[in-house]
């Protein structure tokens, strides 16, 4: 079931743009969770762009069930304080992440060969999950992300997603602890859960990074590539639905059906949402691109289909104007590498020890 809920928030051109929020909730069992493509839209407002709405449904989603069937296993690590991750805004870690503009093509994000990979495929299901009130009502979001790899030996894994759907769910419940981990894709029987441990930088794009809890699977990281792509060029954006579909491929645990839908790139856009060209604009902030992304795909990335490489991640669909109509859009790859320190810089702290 699809609700969508628009409201006019700011005239970022000279028609009104018109956002759009869509959520697929589910109440059950005193519990209720919602899909959610977007939560604000640049340039970013003080007011709520739009409502959330809950209606009851039948639980007919199979990933739905699995989290409330498995409440206890997930509740049994440690939560995160609600809005928590607002303090990191903005923060430059000190691992540095590596330019992979053209990988190979068993590191291509698109590779067929990570199907039925240990590994998985790089992509995860992140979920946000809240226990109130006196009867323990669940309330949860769900997104997508992918797992990149810096440079060097870490004792955690990085995941990407979006920040909007943390934003939602820690304004829904600003003194409840969350419940935050990931679902992979990795061959085995049952799905594996992973809980997320920290949300050590965010920026005010709508990327959130995770650190996932360290686990005996090293999941497969994705190539990110700093350079942009043009107008025209095809990109791959990354969908996945409960429901079957002809191109589907089965996914966690044969729960979902994921597909790489392909896009016509339509532009960038800066922060106060006007359009800029690559090579005239140092900031290229938010990517544009044809086709409307399904409820989850938040989070997820975005391909350049070349070469195979993240130059995206999914945030949500807007409309451009009464001509173009509605249309995806998302953070561009720049912002994942803001987030991180640059080749060869080193941080004032390892200075001291060397």
């Amino acid at each position: 079931m699809l609700i969508p809920s628009s409201r006019c928030s700011a005239l970022c051109s000279p028609c009104s743009t018109i956002s759009r929020s869509c959520i697929q909730p589910h109440i059950f069992k005193q519990s209720r969770s919602s899909y959610a493509t977007l939560a604000h839209v640049p340039p970013h407002s003080s007011q709520p762009i739009s409502s959330i709405h809950h209606h009851p449904t039948a639980v007919n989603d199979p990933l739905t069930q699995y989290i409330y069937d498995n409440i206890a296993t997930i509740t049994r690590y440690s939560p995160l304080s609600s809005g928590s991750h607002r303090l990191s805004i903005s923060r430059t870690l000190p691992e540095i992440l590596p330019y992979e503009p053209y990988p190979e093509a068993n590191r291509r994000a698109d590779s067929s060969q990570s199907l039925n990979d240990r590994q998985g495929d790089g992509i995860v299901v992140v979920v946000h999950l809240v226990k109130s009130g006196p009867d323990n009502q669940v309330d949860f979001v769900i997104s997508s992300g992918f797992v990149v790899q810096p440079d060097g030996p870490q004792e955690e894994q990085m995941v990407i997603t979006c920040s909007h759907t943390l934003d939602q769910i820690s304004n829904r419940y600003r003194k409840s602890p969350i419940y935050s981990f990931i679902l992979s894709s990795v061959s085995t029987p049952a799905p594996v859960v992973l809980p997320i441990t920290a949300y050590p930088s965010c920026s005010v794009a709508d990327l959130l990074i995770c650190t996932i809890h360290p686990s005996n699977v090293l999941l497969r990281s994705l190539p990110v590539s700093p350079f942009p792509v043009y107008r025209g060029q095809e990109v791959l954006v990354h969908e996945f639905t409960s429901q079957k579909t002809s191109r589907g491929i089965p996914w966690i645990g044969g729960m979902m059906q994921r597909e790489w839908r392909s896009a016509e790139m339509l532009g960038y856009r800066n922060y106060g949402w006007r359009e800029v060209q690559p090579g005239t604009s140092s900031v290229l902030p938010y990517i544009i691109f044809s086709t409307r992304p399904i409820n989850g795909s938040s989070g997820g990335p975005i391909l350049d289909a070349a070469s195979g490489a993240v130059v995206g991640i999914v945030s949500g669909s807007r409309t451009l104007s009464a001509v173009e109509g509605e249309r995806g859009w998302g953070a561009s790859a720049e912002n994942i590498f803001e987030l991180f320190s640059l080749p060869g810089f080193i941080p004032a702290s390892r200075k001291k020890r060397l």
